[in-house]
């Protein structure tokens, strides 16, 4: 019986597929005697026969399409992969270093219904959170891919402008910085976030940032887990007669259980408690703002159109802790300033940015945990420049020259420069 209808089925779509074969081969003879009598030109009838394929395909696409649940039907695939030549060299150093490096990312939506969404990504590297690169080394070992971010995003229809995740989620969808001074861009923050904007008046748009934020989990049962929240408020405008957008805007963090607590990932730059105890000896409470202004077309007036974006933006933060209760900390500030221009976005061949950021990261402004691992290492106690050129070589695929020099502030080590020529592909 089963070996009948496997030969019923197959009869059925060799049957199909000669009535499709036999309909486009009528057409094309149509078009053909069209020709002949001069009805058409050849490069109408060659162009109505392309036309007439597009279309075949489109319906079969929209049949298929049709056929399957509604949140396989809104499925959207993303990622990216990064070639890298890195070299890094520390002052005077007689050693330098040369490595050959890789990043792939892929990630997928999934949208269930009209205010719920899935989605998730996979990435190279290791455990460490601040790097999804992947050095070529170990005789040609297959490298690890592990789960970059998994989420949940409610966006309610009752709320307009109010979104919400949870899980291991993106933190740039819910926390606005302009530089990575004190969040490396690999991070991915796991827990809870919400975002909120409502237009102020024409122009004007205010919006709330807000999360809680598991750092670690001790298997204590008298103390604290490390975790963290935050709530960030600000203002967009936009001017299109002037051709200017601004954000500014300013933050609060509050650390819990990280005080006298060995965090993972820790560079060591942080002040530790002395004696017998050890860990961080503060909580890292603080207060910051971030703030940024760009202009289209900068200089228009004076008859120059190759520039078509420009932008001055930063970042201010500063621990409140008082630490032990008897004086400031000394070393508890931090900022970066700095400038890009050239074309907004670099996603076509002859687009291009040109980047410069100036960093200070004192001491115990924040958690060493956190920011960029290639300005110099992610410690703090760092101050250094920045520069990024990127020049479009083809559509989504893109080459960058990403140059550091950076040096401890009170830490005698001598200062490092490292540079990175990545060709970036993205689909």
């Amino acid at each position: 019986m089963k070996r009948n209808i496997c030969i019923f089925t197959v009869v059925i779509l060799l049957g199909l597929t000669q009535l499709c074969l036999a309909a486009s081969t009528q057409v094309d003879a149509l078009i053909e005697k069209l020709v002949e009598k001069n009805i058409l030109s050849r490069q109408e009838a060659i162009k109505l026969k392309g036309e007439i394929a597009a279309d075949e395909k489109l319906i079969r696409e929209e049949g298929l399409k049709q056929n399957l649940p509604s949140w396989v039907q809104n499925l959207k695939l993303k990622g990216d992969f990064r070639l890298r030549l890195q070299w890094e060299r520390k002052q005077h150093a007689a050693e330098e270093r040369f490595r050959g490096r890789m990043r792939y990312r892929l990630g997928l939506e999934a949208k269930l219904s009209d205010s719920v969404k899935i989605a998730s990504g996979l990435a190279s590297g290791g455990d460490d959170p601040r790097s999804t690169n992947q050095t070529f080394e170990n005789s040609f070992q297959h490298p690890d891919i592990r789960l970059d971010y998994v989420y949940a995003e409610f966006t309610p229809p009752e709320v307009k402008g109010l979104r919400m995740a949870g899980g291991k989620h993106l933190m740039k969808d819910y926390l606005w910085t302009t530089t990575d001074l004190l969040w490396d861009s690999d991070i991915n923050p796991e827990g809870g976030s919400l975002h909120y904007d409502h237009d102020i008046f024409k122009g004007a748009t205010g919006y709330v940032n807000s999360g809680v934020w598991v750092i670690d989990e001790n298997g204590a049962t008298d103390r604290t887990d490390p975790f963290m929240n935050f709530v960030q408020g600000g203002v967009k405008f936009q001017n299109e007669n002037l051709g200017m957008d601004a954000n500014l805007a300013g933050i609060y963090y509050a650390f819990h259980g990280t005080k006298g607590t060995d965090l993972e990932h820790e560079k060591n730059t942080n002040t530790q408690i002395t004696g017998a105890d050890s860990g961080l000896r503060y909580d890292y409470d603080s207060v910051g703002t971030s703030a940024e202004i760009s202009l289209n077309q900068p200089f228009a007036f004076l008859g120059v159109d190759k520039i078509e974006h420009a932008a001055v933006f930063g970042d201010y933060i500063y621990n409140t802790d008082s630490g032990d209760g008897r004086n400031e900390i000394d070393d508890g500030y931090g900022w970066a300033l700095g400038a890009r221009f050239g074309d907004k976005k670099v996603i076509n061949w002859g687009q291009w940015q040109l980047k410069y950021i100036y960093a200070h990261l004192e001491k115990d402004a924040f958690p060493d945990i956190f920011p960029d691992s290639d300005r110099f290492g992610g410690s703090t106690d760092m101050k250094g420049h920045e520069i990024i050129a990127e020049f479009g070589i083809n559509k989504n695929t893109s080459f960058s020259v990403d140059y550091y020099q950076a040096k401890r502030i009170r830490a005698s080590e001598q200062t490092e420069h490292l540079v990175q020529g990545d060709v970036n592909f993205k689909f």
